[in-house]
């Protein structure tokens, strides 16, 4: 067995998928950073997740155990003995945590984004000194590029971007922290718009582009902010959960922008998919128009359709291609995403990943 791997955001959409890879391939242990709730223990919290994951939890429940704590607290609130530890045993660090509210204020956000990685970096630096850490992996997002237009490569970070909102710029200001600890050789992971399964459309999360999906489907849209020939990119959670779990193998350092890329469709072939598969007529394509998305929080997604830049992927591909991981074009399994959404009534009901991937043998030929 590998050592354990510390991992932080294991309650949240991404952290999950993570964690049921580790569990499933039996290599690692994982110990998950779980903040507490009000009336509800770390333990309880982690029993929640792995209830979203599996039917029957038992199998795997041995292998994670939770570790209360929070990354806005000094020391991440675990108390120094326990820390200690932690630290003696921990292989990996696995970053995963973060706020990813669009309109939290700004000295929010850096409290959970910023100051949370720099808690972080801290309980790595630990590890380092005394146990045997070999691997620190941060996750950030390829919107760190901001209102940055053309090409955004794995390279790049100061390209004197303003940005979208403070979740953005947080993120960003994060990855500088992460640079400055060299002593770790940091590598950081830059996902891009992250979607359901490719295989089962399982998400437990409606946000991101689903709330403007599902808006369509229901004819609130006469017209569409986008720039027609703007790259959305969209992945799917398998593929980034994927590119994690090996990227935490690897010796490689620096950053890997885990996005569609060259292959993210344009706005034009979004909305011919959207009209396609909801039988809507096609709608206007429009500029969108600063300030004038409205008050429903799903506007602030809006912006993501009228955006001139492709992410270049070079160096992920590279590393991750070898081994059979990429990301499949949005047209493979679009369909799929909306499927399941359907079936799930947009969230309004839940469905397991295990029971996602029966639901797929039970579907007729």
């Amino acid at each position: 067995m590998k050592p354990p791997v510390f991992l932080t955001g294991a309650t949240g959409f991404l952290g999950m998928e993570v964690l049921a890879r580790l569990l499933e391939a039996g290599e690692r242990d994982v110990i998950a950073l779980v903040r507490p709730g009000a009336d509800t223990s770390a333990d309880e919290r982690l029993d929640a997740v792995l209830a979203q994951l599996w039917r029957d939890p038992e199998p795997y429940r041995d292998r994670v155990r939770a570790v209360a704590g929070d990354v806005t607290r000094p020391g991440l609130g675990i108390d120094p003995a326990t820390r200690a530890a932690l630290a003696e045993e921990v292989g990996a660090v696995l970053h995963c945590a973060a706020s990813i509210s669009f309109d939290l204020p700004l000295d929010e956000a850096r409290a959970i984004n910023v100051e949370g990685t720099r808690e972080v970096i801290g309980f790595a630096r630990e590890c380092k000194t005394l146990g045997r850490l070999e691997r620190f992996l941060h996750v950030s997002t390829a919107y760190v590029s901001g209102k940055h237009g053309g090409t955004f490569g794995e390279g790049e970070l100061d390209a004197g971007q303003d940005f979208r909102n403070t979740y953005e710029q947080t993120k960003w200001e994060a990855e500088h922290v992460v640079l400055e600890a060299d002593d770790l050789a940091p590598a950081i992971a830059r996902p891009s718009i992250v979607m359901g399964e490719s295989d089962t459309g399982w998400t437990p999360a409606f946000n991101v582009l689903y709330w403007p999906l599902r808006a369509f489907s229901r004819g609130l849209f006469d017209e569409i902010p986008a720039l027609p020939a703007a790259h959305v990119d969209i992945v799917p959670v398998d593929y980034v959960a994927d590119a994690l779990v090996h990227l935490l193998d690897s010796d490689q350092g620096g950053v890997f922008n885990l996005v569609a890329g060259r292959d993210a469709p344009f706005a034009n072939d979004l909305v011919e998919l959207v009209c396609d598969r909801f039988g809507r007529p096609r709608p206007a394509v429009v500029p969108a128009v600063a300030d004038d998305a409205g008050d429903d929080h799903g506007a602030v997604y809006l912006p993501y359709f009228d955006m001139d830049i492709l992410f270049d992927d070079a160096r992920a591909r590279a590393t991750l291609e070898p081994a059979g991981i990429r990301a499949p074009r949005l047209g493979e399994y679009f369909d799929t995403l909306i499927d399941y959404a359907e079936a799930v009534r947009w969230g309004k009901r839940t469905m397991s990943r295990e029971e996602a991937r029966e639901r797929l043998t039970r579907a007729p030929a």
